[in-house]
């Protein structure tokens, strides 16, 4: 039994056109809004587990996909947009099967490289126009509200990112950025950065700073020893929580 919030059941479900899918839901009739949760590179979909049964217990039906993040070939790129696309539309397809009530805000919430995935998969609005690489399922709509935490938006080790939101679309959904101001990973000043360019490109942006908390801080994990090792109840876990529920509500 959860002290705080709804008992959640977790369970894994995939389909052929996507790698394995982590869900979280209440144990109790909903239903409940849909939150679609993307991990960092060379990540994994538990990475993402503390914060999706954090918010699993406030009344959301999340779903955090496995996804290939080799970005190094455009093959690699080409196998982690299929995930991530193909992901998403096969947990829209069975979100009701979860409790899930897709007419209410679909949040999509992303750390590391997947704060980079779900600013430009929530934000653009025809993911594959032509078709040609995307043979799951068909266009679905996207996100209401764009959740993006300790993103690299301009570089990551030694590499330099071009970050243009100015052709993306769906201008009516809210996003918000977060960033740890200890972030020696992914800095804060990209994530603000990256709020200056969206808002210039017409978006509605918040950014919402952690105190004291590094990388990892807001997904309530630390770095050990080179492993993620969860840290529920963590301060700043708790803020990243706080603010998509306030978010969330306000949509």
């Amino acid at each position: 039994s959860s002290a705080n919030g709804l008992d959640v059941t977790s369970e894994v479900v995939s389909h052929e056109t996507t790698q394995e899918i982590l869900v979280f839901a209440p144990d109790s009739d909903g239903p409940w809004p849909v939150i679609w949760a993307m991990h960092g590179i060379d990540g994994k979909a538990a990475d993402m587990a503390e914060i999706a049964a954090r918010l699993a217990r406030e009344g959301f039906v999340v779903f955090a996909p496995n996804f290939r993040t080799d970005m190094s070939t455009q093959e690699g790129t080409l196998d982690a947009v299929r995930d991530a696309e193909c992901g998403y539309r096969f947990a829209r397809s069975i979100a009701a099967e979860h409790g899930g009530d897709l007419d209410r805000p679909v949040t999509f919430l992303g750390w590391s490289l997947g704060a980079s995935f779900v600013l430009q998969g929530g934000l653009t609005e025809q993911i594959d126009p032509s078709g040609e690489f995307l043979t799951c399922f068909g266009e679905v709509p996207r996100a209401d509200l764009v959740v993006a935490a300790s993103g690299c938006y301009y570089e990551f080790e030694d590499a330099q990112f071009d970050f243009d939101p100015s052709g993306w679309g769906n201008k009516d959904a809210a996003v918000v950025l977060i960033a740890g101001d200890e972030d020696t990973v992914c800095a804060a000043w990209q994530s603000e950065d990256a709020v200056v360019a969206l808002r210039a490109a017409g978006y509605d942006v918040e950014l919402e700073m952690l105190e004291g908390a590094d990388h990892f801080a807001p997904i309530s994990h630390d770095l050990v020893d080179g492993e993620l090792v969860a840290t529920p109840g963590d301060a700043a876990g708790e803020q990243v929580v706080e603010v998509i529920l306030a978010s969330i509500t306000a949509q």
